[in-house]
C-alpha cells in the first residue's frame, strides 16, 4: 500500500482520554502524524525500547488513529511503517471532559514540541531566513467572553490553515516540488497576573 499525501483531519470521541492518558501515547501519534515510521524509528527517535513503541502503535492502531502502509525488509526482518490516519482536531466539548492534570499532560508535550521545533529553526538559521514568515505576542485583558471569542477565531484560522496544506499538496503533486517543512503555532491560555512584557502586541514578523 502506498502512503497518504496528508493526514485527514477528524474529531477525536471518547479515545481521546485513552491517548491523552499516556504522555508516551501522545508522544508516537505525534511522530506519526507528521511522517510514517516503523515503531523501531520511533524507539529510536523518542528513546524508547521497541516494544514499548509498538505497544503504543498497537493502542492507536486499536483506536483506529493510525494504520498500517507499507511492510519492508530491513536486515532480514520485516518492518511495518505506519501512518496516523487522522489529525486530532479537539473540540471544547472533548477538552472539557477531561481532567486539568490531563489537559495540562497533553498542553506541556505540545509547547515543548513548539519550542524544540523553533529552537532547531534558529540552529539551522532559517528561522528569519524568509520575510513572509509571522511572528506576534499579543499580551490582553479580557472576560470570559472575550477569551471565547479569540479562542474561536484562531480555531478558524486553524481549519484554514489545514485547508492550506492541502490545497498545496495538490498543487505541489502537479508541479512536483518537493515543499518545506514549515510550524504553524497558536496559543491562546490565562496568565496568573499581568504580562512581564508590554501589554501590547508585539510583532517581529507579518506574512501575506
Amino acid at each position: 500500500m502506498a502512503a497518504k499525501n496528508h493526514v485527514e483531519e477528524a474529531k477525536l470521541g471518547d479515545e481521546l482520554a485513552l491517548v491523552i492518558s499516556s504522555e508516551i501515547t501522545v508522544k508516537v501519534l505525534v511522530v506519526l502524524v507528521e511522517r510514517a515510521a516503523s515503531p523501531k524509528e520511533i524507539a529510536d527517535e523518542l528513546d524508547l525500547k521497541i516494544p514499548t513503541a509498538s505497544h503504543h502503535v498497537k493502542k492507536l492502531r486499536r483506536l483506529g488513529l493510525v494504520e498500517l502502509i507499507m511492510e519492508k525488509i530491513v536486515g532480514g526482518a520485516v518492518q511495518h511503517i505506519y501512518r496516523a490516519v487522522v489529525r486530532p482536531i479537539v473540540s471544547t466539548e472533548e477538552w472539557a471532559k477531561l481532567s486539568v492534570a490531563e489537559r495540562q499532560r497533553y498542553s506541556i508535550w505540545m509547547v515543548r514540541m513548539i519550542l524544540a521545533d523553533a529552537a532547531r529553526s534558529f540552529q539551522a538559521n532559517v528561522f528569519d531566513a524568509r520575510p513572509n514568515t509571522h511572528l506576534s505576542r499579543t499580551p490582553m485583558v479580557v472576560d470570559e467572553v472575550g477569551l471565547s471569542e479569540v479562542a474561536n477565531i484562531q480555531t478558524r484560522a486553524l481549519n484554514e490553515i489545514i485547508e492550506v496544506e492541502a490545497a498545496s499538496a495538490e498543487r505541489r503533486i502537479q508541479s512536483g516540488e518537493p515543499g518545506m517543512n514549515i510550524i504553524a503555532a497558536m496559543m491562546c491560555f490565562e496568565l496568573p497576573g499581568p504580562s512581564d512584557g508590554s501589554s501590547r502586541s508585539e510583532t517581529g514578523q507579518g506574512g501575506g
